[in-house]
């Protein structure tokens, strides 16, 4: 695993922990739920995103493609990462392209 400074984002400790075989999903969601509803917003689009690229690489594809969807849908944000979740879902075949 790659070393990685402090990164104030939330969820994004959680995260780390897990894929250091550390932490769990739960504690990803739980800490992304915390906040301000916008705050939230944004925080459950990295937990869902990060979860499901997460899912994704251990061979869970139905768990992937729902936190994924996740990111992309309910708790989609205008950003880079909000819209690395949208062109993921529409690569993987999970939503409509758009042309």
């Amino acid at each position: 695993m790659l070393a990685v400074g402090q990164d104030s984002r939330v969820p994004m400790k959680e995260i780390l922990e897990l894929y250091r075989g550390d932490g769990s999903e739960e504690k990803v969601l739980e800490r992304a739920a915390q906040g301000d509803i916008q705050q939230q917003r944004n925080q459950l689009c990295y937990a869902h995103l990060y979860l499901g690229l997460y899912a994704e690489a251990n061979g869970d594809t139905e768990k992937a493609k729902d936190h994924i969807l996740t990111a992309a849908g309910p708790y989609s944000m205008d950003h880079y990462m909000g819209r690395v979740a949208n062109v993921h879902a529409r690569v993987r075949g999970w939503l409509p392209s758009v042309e």
